[in-house]
């Protein structure tokens, strides 16, 4: 699996949230870039509920998946993410 990734980020400052949105391939390997830029969306200093989706994902390694859940955010959300590691959204 090649580790291509992109990455978005939507504040919302009046629902006081981010939205960090992910689309492509997910590894590993590229997984520590997408949780800096969540804990950087959640260090704005606003304290902001961060909302980390990743049903744009055409490919994703559980062990990455697991490595989000893992990574220690307190108040987060993750969308697109099963029981199994991932689901692909229909």
């Amino acid at each position: 699996m090649t580790s291509k990734l992109g990455i978005t980020v939507a504040v919302d400052l009046s629902s006081e949230s981010a939205l960090v949105a992910a689309e492509g391939q997910l590894t590993v390997r590229n997984v520590p870039s997408l949780i800096a830029v969540a804990r950087r969306a959640g260090s704005s200093g606003y304290g902001l509920d961060i909302v980390v989706d990743l049903r744009k994902l055409t490919a994703a390694d559980p062990a990455a998946v697991a490595m989000i859940r893992d990574s220690g955010w307190q108040g987060n959300h993750m969308l697109g993410a099963g029981k199994a590691g991932w689901e692909r959204a229909a």
